[in-house]
């Protein structure tokens, strides 16, 4: 039974029932341990895969559910069972879909984090994809609580779509988890030394989406003047692999190097030993990259795209999306240059504190309890 007054949320943590926790998982992962640290929340998540593993944070108070749902294709996990689940799980509560997609029937406040506008950018060209993305989630967020973005730039986006939801759009920005401020230099992570031994590397972060645009990272590579360079190549699963080094050009083939896989705890040590990250992403609704490369005192060349115009921090190389020699040049000069710390590391790694998770986690718990207490004077 509920405390009086005790807030109750359901989470469709999908992003957590999943072989490896990604960006909307490390999102959601961070959201609830600080909120659980500032008010005491009865959780309730639930995920799809019973066969995957649930890297749910540690929080005082919670209760998982893995269930699986027949009918994949049309979406009936997120239209029917989770709302069916929510109904009792969170009656007086609350529901967070925390991945961009929410129910139409929703038994309770609903919110729900839109991170971009990606998914509408797509073509679907199956029927009811098309008219599940452009018709049914149109209604289902005229229809919730709050709608939560995570950049002035989404928010652009998101009301270019639907300029009906500005009443109830919030923007709340990410945080950074504190492992990577104020990090210490620490020792080259094995998965690197195991693949390149101390050789020089510049790092990718993107994996196979079209919009990270690995094959431009490639390009500029292909074309800097250090033939010692290795490239490693983050974001790809290992099913990915192969038929990507299958297309590498064959000048630079032997230089790239996949990691499908490194720890959490092993990523700030990743990109502090990266003489610098390249970032071609052609949209983000954040970019957590951006941030955690220059928090750790590591250059990283983005364009101004997106939301990343937003972290354009002391060591944001920005250059234009489709200039190849810009990317090149510049990447020379950091090459060329770079020995030892550099002189706006410090500035870097102070800027990087300002992206607060507590605040963020402050946002969504007073988003939550408005919604409900709304709900309840209704």
């Amino acid at each position: 039974m509920n405390e009086e007054g005790e807030l109750r949320v359901a989470v469709d943590a999908r992003c957590l029932n999943t072989d490896h926790v990604r960006g909307m998982g490390k999102y959601l992962r961070e959201l609830v341990s600080r909120a659980d640290a500032l008010e005491r929340v009865n959780w309730r998540f639930f995920g799809d895969r019973p066969d995957q593993p649930f890297h749910l944070p540690d929080v005082r108070r919670s209760l998982a559910t893995r269930f699986d749902c027949k009918g994949y294709r049309f979406h009936s996990w997120e239209q029917i069972g989770l709302p069916w689940c929510v109904r009792r799980a969170a009656r007086g509560g609350v529901l967070h879909a925390a991945q961009t997609s929410l129910p139409w029937w929703q038994p309770v406040p609903t919110i729900v984090t839109l991170h971009d506008t990606i998914p509408w950018k797509w073509a679907h060209p199956e029927p009811f994809e098309r008219w599940y993305w452009n018709r049914l989630l149109p209604a289902a967020l005229a229809r919730c609580a709050v709608v939560i973005t995570i950049s002035e730039a989404s928010r652009r986006d998101i009301l270019g779509l639907w300029p009906n939801l500005e009443s109830k759009l919030r923007v709340v920005r990410h945080g950074i988890e504190d492992m990577y401020l104020g990090l210490a230099p620490g020792p080259r992570p094995t998965a690197v030394s195991g693949l390149i031994g101390n050789r020089r590397y510049l790092l990718f972060v993107g994996g196979t989406s079209p919009h990270k645009r690995f094959d431009w990272a490639l390009q500029v590579f292909e074309r800097l003047a250090a033939p010692d360079l290795q490239l490693l190549a983050l974001g790809f699963t290992a099913p990915e692999v192969g038929p990507v080094r299958s297309r590498l050009p064959a000048s630079i083939a032997d230089r790239i190097k996949f990691l499908p896989y490194v720890a959490d705890r092993e990523m700030p040590y990743v990109y502090q030993h990266a003489l610098a990250t390249l970032y071609p992403t052609r949209y983000e609704g954040f970019g957590f990259p951006a941030l955690e490369s220059q928090a750790v005192g590591t250059p990283i060349l983005f364009s101004p795209v997106g939301s990343l115009a937003e972290l354009a921090g002391p060591l944001a190389e920005v250059v234009p999306a489709d200039d190849l020699q810009a990317w090149t040049a510049t990447l020379d000069q950091i090459v060329a240059s770079r020995v030892g710390e550099l002189p706006a590391a410090s500035q870097a790694k102070a800027w990087a504190q300002q992206f607060s998770w507590t605040r963020s986690a402050q946002q969504h718990l007073d988003i939550y309890r408005s919604a409900r207490d709304h709900a309840s004077d209704q």
